[in-house]
């Protein structure tokens, strides 16, 4: 790599000469790149439908509730479902702290979002989902739990669940 300094009088030269235009917007050959016309073209109504919507867009009030209920029902009932650990005293896997801290990050994001009705809370209700089924499969995967049965069952039921959920309300929003 070279290192061209310039001094400010030749530097003032080039942005005169250029238009106040950077060196960037310079073709090979040193001459100005030609205006071009907006490529972005206005959406119309018939191409709305696959125009993705950005997280910022309002989360329908319907959409928020039910998906907060949804988890409350979901992961409270799956918690006291859930048998007590094989190890209580047993450490912690590192990829179980990672799926726990990802689930309590995403609720944050998800409450955050169902409170403000926006659909960063519905992307956030996928992510933890998302977290919830990978423990759901590390638990009897890590030794936590001895054996699968119906409590296990039941979490992946649950947890597939809110995935499915959420994005129905990111596809409804």
């Amino acid at each position: 790599m070279a290192i061209i300094e310039f001094g400010t009088a030749e530097l003032d030269d080039i942005l005169d000469a250029d238009g106040g235009r950077v060196g960037a917007d310079l073709v090979a050959d040193g001459g100005p790149i030609p205006p071009v016309a907006d490529p972005v073209e206005p959406v119309t109504a018939i191409d709305a439908h696959r125009v993705p919507a950005r997280l910022d867009e309002r989360l329908s009030g319907w959409w928020a509730a039910g998906l907060a209920v949804a988890w409350i029902a979901i992961f409270t009932t799956g918690v006291a479902f859930e048998p007590a650990p094989a190890d209580p005293n047993a450490t912690v896997p590192l990829v179980e702290t990672l799926l726990v801290s990802g689930l309590m990050i995403s609720w944050v994001v998800m409450a955050t979002g169902f409170a403000r009705r926006r659909r960063y809370g519905a992307m956030g209700s996928m992510v933890a989902a998302v977290f919830l089924v990978g423990m759901t499969f590390a638990c009897p995967l890590s030794g936590h739990h001895t054996g699968i049965g119906a409590w296990w069952w039941f979490e992946l039921a649950g947890s597939t669940t809110l995935v499915g959920l959420s994005g129905r309300a990111l596809r409804a929003a």
